[in-house]
Order: structure tokens, then sequence, then C-alpha cells
């Protein structure tokens, strides 16, 4: 199995992406099957008008219904029937736009506002009174090739999909990279450099030895949603969740001193390195406090450094605040969708 592996594939309902480098996970991601769905454009059937609080339900796929508020009825296109007035009947069938994912038992939020590229806008138009409903007009890219972007291509072995839809979607994805047109400059790739991306995308075929068991993914799934995990040298970190922040407790547990001075530095250095793998794959942000082991202030000096070397190598903006007069570490982290224990 090659060292440096970009998994696409699905877990529990969701999407995963995951990056593994030399067999290590370095970076992971779930989206929300759902959330794929969004900027999408249906023709839609209108199932149920609540009146009551000026919406209706509009039904894009066979059994999926969409909550469309009832404001500015003037801007919904009507296909099925010519309209003398704003108004909206049940069985309508209209052309709407999903702008806000399932949450929970919500469903999915539409509206009858098309916002498109100027020429997609008029494709849409003319091809829509031609379509059946439930037909999609307009389908976005799939939320999780964000992920391409989080990743160094250049380090990749191979990028492995789990069936041949999301093959063609990270494919594509990456053969876009090269266009002159493109405007991400920091996944921006020459015509050769795609070419070779691209000969490392495959399909995992093996029906009998499943691709999550291959690439362990439940077990990494495991080590990112328990409570205490432990480090080489017999120290653990606890990792707790509050409404407003998240606290981290750094303990020696069966870590044993030994001659060298250095002891206690050598564990809060090695529970740093884990505590920032721990944040980037469980997608951690807002407020983080860290309690390591106390030290000297030699030590605590230059666990700060190594700490804020940490914060400046990660892709989604952490930044260290300072030390509490209780030697309690700060952070904050950019939010970039939710954190792996809220989707599971």
């Amino acid at each position: 199995m090659n060292n440096n592996v970009a998994l696409f594939t699905y877990y529990k309902k969701k999407f995963l992406c995951l990056y593994l480098k030399a067999g290590v996970p370095t970076q992971l991601q779930l989206y929300d099957t759902e959330e794929n769905n969004i900027r999408n454009v249906y023709i839609g059937k209108v199932k149920n008008i609540v009146k009551n609080i000026g919406a209706a339900f509009v039904e894009v796929a066979p059994g999926q219904n969409c909550f469309l508020k009832l404001e500015e009825l003037d801007k919904l296109t009507v296909l099925n029937r010519k309209r003398t007035e704003a108004d909206i009947r049940q069985g309508d069938e209209i052309l709407v736009q999903i702008v806000k994912g399932a949450v929970k038992d919500k469903a999915p939020v539409c509206t009858g506002r098309i916002k498109l590229p100027k020429d997609e806008l008029s494709r849409v138009m003319q091809t829509a009174p031609t379509r059946t409903v439930h037909s999609v007009l307009y389908s976005s890219a799939p939320k999780y090739l964000e992920f391409i972007k989080r990743i160094d291509l250049s380090t990749i072995d191979r990028i492995v999909c789990v069936d041949e839809s999301v093959y063609q979607d990270v494919d594509s994805y990456i053969a876009g990279l090269a266009d002159g047109n493109n405007k991400d400059k920091a996944c921006g790739l020459n015509e050769e450099e795609a070419k070779d991306i691209r000969r490392r995308i495959s399909i995992y075929k093996d029906a009998e030895y499943p691709v999550n068991k291959l690439y362990k993914t439940d077990s990494i799934i495991a080590e990112l949603t328990c409570h205490k995990l432990w480090l080489k040298s017999g120290a653990n970190i606890v990792i707790d969740y509050t409404e407003a922040m998240t606290v981290i407790d750094v303990n020696s547990a069966k870590s044993v001193a030994d001659k060298h001075p250095d002891h206690i530095s050598r564990i809060n250095m090695e529970a740093s390195d884990e505590i920032f793998r721990q944040i980037r794959l469980r997608n951690l942000s807002g407020m983080i406090l860290i309690d390591f082991i106390n030290d000297d202030p030699k030590g605590n000096k230059e666990l700060t450094e190594h700490i804020e070397k940490l914060c400046a190598a990660d892709n989604d903006s952490c930044r260290y605040i300072d030390t509490t007069g209780l030697g309690i570490v700060e952070l904050t982290r950019k939010k970039t969708g939710r954190p792996i224990y809220e989707l599971l």
C-alpha cells in the first residue's frame, strides 16, 4: 500500500476524505451528503402549503422535501400553468434552488430566486419548459472536493475513489486546476502536473475487501472520537468539549520520570504535536484551552515557541493567544465546517 494516499469514500451516511502521509492520518474531513446538493436547481413539485408559517414544502426528488418560504411569490417560476397573479398552489411545478442543507430533522431550505452565472441561468431557463418534475437543471461541484485544497498534491502517491461517480468528480476537479482561468492560485497546476496527478487516481474495485477496511477508517474515527488518548511516553491527553470552548488536559499518567532533567519538557513537546494533529483531524475551532504539565521557565519558553510554529503550519488559521497565570495555553482557530463529534 502506497505511503501517501488520499481517500474519497462514504462513511455512515457521510462522505469521508482522508489523507494518509507515510501511512499516518494527517488530514480528515467528513461532509454531510445532503450538503452536496447546495446550489443545485430542480423542478420541484409543491406538496403542501402551510399558510400560518408562510411556507410550503416542495418535493425535489421522490420522498425528498425542501422548505420554501412564501416570500416574493412574484419571483417564482411556475412551469405547469400560466399565472394571472403571484400565487402558489398545491401540485405546482416550480423552479427552486437549494440554499441550505438538512440539519438534524429539519428539511433542506430552497428558494425561488435562482442565483447562477448569467450563462448558466439562461441555459436553465431555456431548458426548464422541456423537462419533467424532479429534474436537476443545474448541479454544483460536490462540497467534498474542497478537501483537495487542503493537501499537497505533489506528495500524493495515490488517490483512491470509492466508485466511478467520485472518480469522475475528483478527476474533473484536478483537471480544472490546470485551467488558465483557475482563480485559486494556491492549488493551480500546469497541464503536465495535472496529467501526472490524474494518472494516480484510481477506483477501488475489490468487492470482497471493502476500501474502508483496507484503510482502517473505523479505527481512525474511533481514535478521533475518544475522550482520552495515550502517547508513546506513557502520558495521555484528555479532550473535553463545552458549548463555549474545547478544553485539553495533558497528564504524565504512566510516563516514568528518568534521569534527564527535561523529562517534563519532552512530554509537553510530544503532547503538543499530538494535540495539533487531533485539532486538525477533529476539525476543532473557536477557543481551545490546553493545560500542559507544569515545567520550568526554560521548558515553558521552548514549548511556547514550538506551539507558535505549529500554529503557523496549520492551514486553518490557528493562533496562539497567550499563556495565563495558571499556565493555561490559549488558542483560537477559524471555523471551517462542523467538528467530527457533531457530525457523528
